[in-house]
């Protein structure tokens, strides 16, 4: 076994297929959301709608890796907006995991040499129309995992962040019209869009326990379109 892995967001589209790319590296994957707790099955519940304290996390053994892949979204702007939009989104995207990797800290469970990754998204580095919150929410998580990354070095901890693009999954093709994701696509270095594997894939390179030195960093796999899109 790899060791444990604790995985936030496991019933997403994302989440699901980093769940299942940690098991087929060995890794002992304990699930944490929203859902009911379900011991059986290793799934904690948890509510990203409020600060988390150590007690909620006693329950768990000793984490070699912790993944953040749950998050809000919406879409508004700065001239009409709804602030407990931006207020929900800024609590479940970026006040729940750093109150949840202080809590982890202060109930010690996490080990020295722990790997954590946090799933964010390109437009922590961009923006787009009407994406306001999102977009907020997003850019805060850069200077987050800087910050770790500083503070928790001298434990041996590494932090770091995947940054995927527009994922082809099915609230994708539901959200966004064939015109707009043909648009992504000619925008894009492989003409294609990122799948759910190609993020699995990165966060399980960077929560591996060959990664012994990569900390604060950000790794973005969006098919090559930040940085080659031309219109």
């Amino acid at each position: 076994m790899s060791g444990n892995a604790l995985l936030f967001g496991s019933r997403g589209a994302l989440g699901s297929e980093i769940e299942k790319v940690m098991k087929q590296k060995s890794f002992r994957v304990l699930t944490a959301g929203s859902g009911p707790d379900d011991a059986i099955n290793n799934h904690l519940q948890v509510a990203y709608q409020r600060p988390q304290e150590a007690s909620d996390f006693y329950s768990l053994p000793s984490l070699d890796v912790v993944i953040w892949a749950h998050g809000l979204n919406c879409s508004d702007v700065i001239a009409d907006f709804d602030l407990e939009d931006l207020e929900r989104l800024w609590q479940s995207n970026v006040v729940f995991i750093a109150s949840s990797l202080s809590a982890l800290l202060k109930a010690g469970k996490l080990l020295a040499g722990s790997r954590l990754v946090v799933v964010s998204s390109i437009w922590q580095q961009e923006s787009r129309p009407g994406k306001m919150s999102y977009t907020i929410s997003k850019a805060a998580l850069h200077g987050l995992v800087k910050s770790c990354a500083l503070d928790l070095g001298e434990r041996g901890i590494l932090i770091n962040a995947v940054l995927p693009g527009v994922v082809d999954t099915p609230m994708t093709r539901a959200n966004l019209s064939s015109e707009q994701i043909k648009g992504i696509i000619d925008q894009s270095a492989l003409s294609r869009l990122a799948e759910p594997p190609d993020i699995a894939s990165a966060v399980a390179f960077l929560a591996d326990s060959s990664n012994r030195v990569i900390t604060g960093q950000f790794l973005t796999v969006d098919a090559g379109f930040i940085g080659m899109k031309h219109s």
